[in-house]
């Protein structure tokens, strides 16, 4: 979902729009008089909220029963506000988002990912909701989801969903390679022994797709593993530490021993290999299970690996209000009630994401796949909190490609991407 077009059309329109919104400080701290909107004033008026298809066509028509559903119930609440709901397609949307608040139309509420945090509220485009978090109960959240939520500090969206990915095995191939599928592997070099021995038996031990894929699926988790980042709590880069070049060291190995398809330098799909029976784990999440589901392949869901950490990526789905917004009241408080207990029950359970919320954690309980991975949410990181985090992607990317094709060595790769990434940091 990263498209490199945000990061750099955002600067300029965000800041047209901002100027031309005269919306130039941060509204409702305790050193500066509320905007109209802040906390406290009456909710009333007219919002519009964008949301996108988190379904697929087959739910499509219970998808706009919630909406209308939710609508009407918060119309109980507040009798004196509209809300105009419009679903926009996950394509150009970032694009789409940016024209409409650079042109001071754009929506009072609109979805938005961890990554694209940093860069929005950045550029003044988001408004901080501490002021109105007295009743939001923000320990009710994740601790991942709260992070996502958070940039410098402050409180910028109220989460409503969340995902964990992490390797899911062939249980048939686990026992064709001696192995047992109630145990599977916890750390790196449990791994690395049965990825030995499925090499023996001429199968791939997992998917990577390093030089085409989202990073938050391939070096991402390995970096976080290792006990490194892409950057520290500070923003600088920290990418080619001697935790990070071992993040790169262990791709390489994947590679040069044949655990990975040797494909990893382009293709970005390696699902396939999977699917038929020639690798015996792929990276997933939630939707993956729906695919083996109906395809009546079996499967069994792996823990996060741990070399120094135990972690793995796992986005999260959140809320925000715009700072351009001529009613933040109603919108803040149409946020806060799209990510309360009740609703967001409703909406996970619809979607097939994981509840955010830890008084919403009964709605998997009959079901034991979803019960598994969220086991593991808290051991998940949303993303890199960085206002350049999503033009990050391609430089980590190319620099992968060169070192498995044997241009470059890890460090060196590792030196390159970090390098690419401190210019990319100083725009």
């Amino acid at each position: 979902m990263t498209k490199r077009a945000l990061s750099m059309v955002l600067p300029a329109a965000l800041s047209l729009g901002i100027v031309l919104s005269g919306c130039g400080s941060d509204a409702g701290s305790p050193d500066n008089a509320p905007d109209p909107g802040a906390a406290g004033d009456k909710v009333a008026g007219e919002i519009t909220v964008w949301g996108h298809p988190y379904v697929g066509d087959d739910k499509k028509e219970q998808l706009k029963a919630f909406w209308n559903d939710t609508i009407a119930a918060f119309k109980q609440k507040y009798p004196d506000v509209k809300v105009n709901y419009e679903e926009i397609p996950w394509k150009n949307r970032e694009q789409k988002i940016l024209t409409a608040l650079a042109a001071g139309s754009g929506p009072d509420v609109f979805y938005q990912l961890p990554d694209q945090i940093p860069q929005f509220a950045g550029n003044n485009a988001l408004e901080p909701l501490d002021a109105y978090s007295k009743d939001i109960q923000t320990d009710d959240f994740s601790k991942g989801a709260l992070a996502g939520a958070t940039y410098q500090g402050k409180l910028y969206a109220l989460p409503i969903l969340q995902e964990v990915q992490t390797l899911i095995y062939n249980p048939d191939l686990i026992k064709a390679i001696g192995e047992d599928p109630a145990k599977l592997p916890t750390t790196w070099d449990e791994f690395d022994r049965w990825a030995e021995k499925a090499k023996a038996k001429g199968l791939y031990a997992r998917n990577f797709e390093g030089g085409a894929g989202c990073c938050n699926a391939t070096l991402y988790p390995l970096l976080w593993q290792s006990g490194g980042n892409v950057v520290d709590d500070a923003g600088s880069i920290i990418l080619n530490n001697d935790k990070g070049v071992q993040a790169f060291e262990y791709v390489k190995k994947m590679y040069d021993n044949g655990w990975i398809p040797k494909d990893s330098i382009s293709n970005d799909n390696q699902f396939p290999e999977f699917l038929s029976g020639k690798m015996l784990a792929v990276w997933g999440q939630g939707s993956t299970l729906t695919t083996l589901k109906a395809q009546k392949k079996p499967y069994v869901i792996g823990p996060p690996l741990k070399k120094e950490k135990q972690a793995s990526f796992g986005t999260v789905g959140m809320f925000v209000v715009s700072k351009t917004s001529k009613n933040k009241a109603a919108a803040v408080e149409f946020a806060k009630f799209l990510t309360s207990t009740d609703t967001a029950k409703a909406f996970n359970k619809l979607t097939g994401y994981l509840p955010v919320r830890k008084s919403a954690g009964d709605i998997y309980s009959g079901d034991q796949d979803m019960k598994e991975f969220m086991k593991y949410a808290d051991l998940t990181i949303p993303g890199i909190s960085h206002p350049a985090a999503r033009g990050f992607m391609p430089k980590i990317q190319a620099e992968l490609g060169a070192m498995l094709e044997g241009k470059k060595t890890p460090k060196q790769a590792a030196d390159a991407a970090a390098e690419a990434l401190k210019l990319d940091a100083k725009k």
